[in-house]
């Protein structure tokens, strides 16, 4: 598929995809969010495309993947709320514990592959942009994303271990 013809489908098949997102529950600004991710992904496979139905289909199915990812993520976060106890600032000993789990986090972080631990702390401390990391570091924005994902998943596993011991 050319990009003149994608360009000329690309509006209906963003409508599509918020509309698919929205039937998994999300809400409108959620739906426009995953609608601009999936045709960023259709964008990097347009020339594989062959034909408008086959760029429907590819719309359709990314945009139920990519919903499904936005609620594992959301879920994953949960957990995370759940296994983080609250703290009372004014107990010494939380604050110890506080500071002991900062620490040891920072050293997981640390014990990282480098790509991965280096992404992590560019998004999570720095609060950069993917597209901003992947300028600097070189490499594709889908990538980046990559990278976080998988730090974020093995730092949360590290840390469930670390809690069921």
């Amino acid at each position: 598929m050319t990009q003149k013809e994608f360009t000329y489908k690309a509006s209906e098949m963003r409508t599509t995809a918020v509309a698919i997102a929205q039937r998994f529950g999300f809400a409108q600004d959620d739906a426009e969010d995953i609608a601009q991710d999936v045709m960023l992904k259709l964008w990097n496979l347009h020339e594989q495309l062959n034909d408008a139905a086959h760029l429907k289909a590819s719309a359709v199915i990314t945009t139920k993947r990519v919903c499904i990812d936005k609620w594992r993520t959301a879920h994953q976060h949960a957990e995370i709320a759940h296994t983080m106890p609250l703290i009372d600032e004014d107990s010494l000993h939380d604050r110890l514990e506080y500071t002991e789990l900062e620490h040891w986090i920072g050293e997981q972080i640390d014990h990282l592959p480098s790509t991965a631990g280096m992404v992590l702390r560019m998004r999570q401390l720095e609060h950069r942009e993917l597209g901003e990391i992947a300028d600097i570091l070189g490499i594709r924005q889908a990538s980046v994303s990559t990278l976080l994902s998988r730090a974020r998943n093995e730092l949360l596993n590290k840390l469930k271990r670390r809690n069921q011991q």
